[in-house]
């Protein structure tokens, strides 16, 4: 399985009744507004996990200028120390924006350090998500297509990383797909 890859720099703090952290990168939904997809923040224990239960408490909180909430998910959470610093890293993901627990039939995000390494991973996720057969090598043109066709919508509130949400339309797709074999954009 890919990872998701970011690049790492401080955009600002993250706090919560006086417990702060720093922020290193998100991601929010376009429709859903302020709707958390991805978080990255460091900081001291206390203040990671504060934030992090005021999130899943339903809390809203300010990062970069912009009022974030959680979606209501079960996100996946991960948390490293950093032993040197005696800070800890948490990372959140909305489960659409992992293979591993993304739920078929439903819109998934797709995240990524640069745009060309976000293919793999939007063919893997697009086959898992509908019943419409595809081909890796088909990657770049359905990513072109899509995102002419508006089934697949980058995702203009994130910093640290790039982002898409792609629609898991199985009829759509199929169409999109039927379409480009007969016009020859894919390649065969």
């Amino acid at each position: 399985m890919n990872s998701i890859a970011v690049s790492p720099e401080v955009i600002g703090p993250v706090s919560w009744e006086g417990l702060e952290a720093h922020c290193l990168g998100y991601v929010l939904d376009n429709r859903s507004y302020g709707q958390l997809v991805y978080l990255s923040l460091v900081g001291f224990r206390t203040a990671v996990r504060g934030i992090w239960a005021a999130l899943m408490g339903n809390r809203w909180l300010e990062v970069d200028g912009r009022s974030i909430h959680r979606a209501p998910v079960k996100y996946q959470r991960i948390t490293t120390r950093l032993p040197e610093q005696g800070l800890d890293h948490l990372v959140l993901i909305h489960p659409q924006a992992t293979l591993k627990f993304m739920e078929p039939a439903k819109a998934f995000y797709i995240l990524s350090k640069t745009e060309e390494s976000a293919l793999a991973r939007f063919v893997a996720m697009l086959d898992k998500a509908t019943r419409v057969p595809l081909l890796p090598h088909w990657a770049p043109a359905l990513c072109q297509r899509g995102l002419e066709g508006e089934l697949i919508e980058p995702l203009v509130a994130s910093r640290g990383t790039h982002a898409w949400k792609v629609e898991a339309n199985d009829k759509a797709w199929l169409e999109l797909v039927r379409d480009s074999l007969v016009r020859r954009k894919l390649p065969t």
